[in-house]
């Protein structure tokens, strides 16, 4: 391809997502890259990644120097020397347009709707709620980790299994079919095992988070327990919601996203029961776009300010 283009980029752990896009939106090429996840890769790693988007624009006979823009979505870029890092990785590489990097929630809510304005709700390994007002006013809550937040997360989940079966081991509550289950999936007999597991070094909050599913059965069990880490799941999901739509003054999309909402139907039933309660004009959806498609329209948007031409409306 000649000419200039725009490149959209949905960064994670494992693979990252890529889109080239003309200048009014045109698809040119998708593919999939290795991590850019700084937080959780090693930095060479993304430097690697960023090497191998040069060589597949190469293979397409294009050139960094004619992208206008490139915007890169992923978990952890606002941290100042991660920005610091990528841009310099890709100025390195020849990319002399525009630089934007942001959030993964913020192309998730451009990849879902056309339209700027809008609120998305992320719960997965961890959560946040995002949004964008009719001014383009930009509101946010959650987001801050598992050590501090992560309210109503698969992180979040596991970790009150975990709590109910300790609890219920020690007499400080019923009984529960969490600690059958929890044991079954985690192949051991006895507390002490799930302790020794529990803390081992290098125990990962994705770890934790893979326990969420198991929530499911004991729901199916009338679990009394799972019903409270049900309904507190709820309360979490609907209070960090209503922080970001109180600054909304008419309704709003709401789009959800994340391994919670998107796979537990008895959460998402849960959710829009309680979200629906204090918000009763809400439109609640599942994703359906794509984060990198996302990154271009957010890049799109960017570069036409900023040089004077119009996106194709809905790019």
């Amino acid at each position: 391809m000649n000419g200039p283009f725009v490149i959209g980029m949905d960064g994670g752990g494992t693979a990252t997502s890529v889109m080239v896009a003309g200048l009014h939106g045109d698809l040119v090429k998708s593919f999939r890259l290795g991590p850019l996840n700084i937080n959780g890769q090693t930095r060479e790693a993304a430097e690697h990644t960023l090497t191998d988007l040069k060589r597949e624009l190469e293979a397409l006979s294009m050139n960094m120097s004619d992208c206008r823009g490139i915007c890169i979505g992923a978990a952890g870029i606002s941290n100042r020397d991660t920005a610091d890092l990528l841009t310099r990785y890709l100025k390195e590489q020849g990319m002399q347009g525009v630089i934007r990097l942001v959030g993964d929630h913020e192309t998730a809510l451009a990849g879902a709707l056309k339209e700027p304005a809008g609120v998305i709700l992320i719960a997965g390994t961890g959560s946040i709620c995002y949004g964008i007002n009719e001014s383009g006013a930009k509101f946010r809550a959650g987001g801050y980790g598992h050590i501090i937040d992560d309210a109503g997360s698969a992180y979040a989940i596991g970790r009150d299994i975990l709590k109910a079966v300790v609890r219920s081991s020690d007499g400080r509550q019923g009984q529960t079919v969490l600690k059958e289950i929890t044991f079954r999936y985690l192949k051991m007999d006895s507390l002490g095992d799930l302790i020794t597991w529990l803390y081992q070094p290098g125990r990962s909050k994705k770890e934790i988070a893979a326990l969420a599913p198991l929530l499911e059965e004991g729901i199916r069990e009338k679990d009394p327990a799972s019903a409270e880490i049900l309904d507190h799941c709820g309360e979490e999901l609907t209070e960090l919601t209503g922080a970001v739509l109180t600054h909304f003054q008419s309704p709003v999309p709401l789009v959800v996203s994340g391994s919670v909402l998107m796979k537990n139907n008895e959460i998402y039933r849960l959710f829009c029961e309680k979200a629906k309660d204090k918000f009763p004009q809400l439109e609640i959806m599942k994703m359906r776009g794509e984060a990198a498609q996302g990154a271009v329209r957010i890049i799109l948007r960017e570069t036409a300010e900023r040089n004077g031409y119009e996106t194709i409306p809905g790019n």
